[in-house]
């Protein structure tokens, strides 16, 4: 039998989230830690994860063999808009403490709503693309009774 591997290499923020891994199409299991391992028979299979949320997943096809251990890892495409938005999230919590000047608070809301519609129309475009997803196998460690 095969071993993979799949390591999620997410921000703690999304941590904690659990994700669906299909093999083949059928729900293989829910990961809910950050590495999880696989024994699978050798040959070629679609491995799908698929976020909280079902419309986010990420799909690619790895050739498992015998012998050697195949790793997936999986990142986020957010980390430009996570800087964004948790700076609009500050800013929208000032701006219900404290009245921005004329210009600056209608400014504020402009480039706000056009963040979150640049967001709302890259996130449609990206949704079976929405991990990054690094593969990559290696050799096991040999038993140290056999090292020379």
């Amino acid at each position: 039998m095969a071993s993979l591997v799949i390591t999620s290499c997410l921000g703690r923020m999304y941590a904690h989230l659990p994700h669906k891994i299909y093999v083949n199409n059928r729900l293989a299991c829910v990961m809910t830690t950050s590495a999880v391992r696989l024994i699978l028979p050798p040959g070629i299979h679609v491995i799908t994860i698929q976020g909280s949320i079902p419309l986010f997943s990420a799909k690619t096809q790895l050739c498992l063999r015998v012998g050697i251990e195949s790793h997936l890892e999986f990142y986020s495409r957010e980390r430009l808009w996570d800087v964004l938005f948790s700076m609009d999230l500050i800013l929208c919590v000032l701006k219900f403490f404290f009245t921005f000047p004329s210009p600056w608070g209608w400014i504020y809301e402009v480039v706000t709503n056009g963040f979150f519609l640049v967001w709302l129309i890259y996130e449609w475009l990206i949704r079976k693309q929405f991990y990054r997803l690094k593969c990559y196998d290696t050799l096991p460690a040999a038993p140290a009774s056999e090292t020379i």
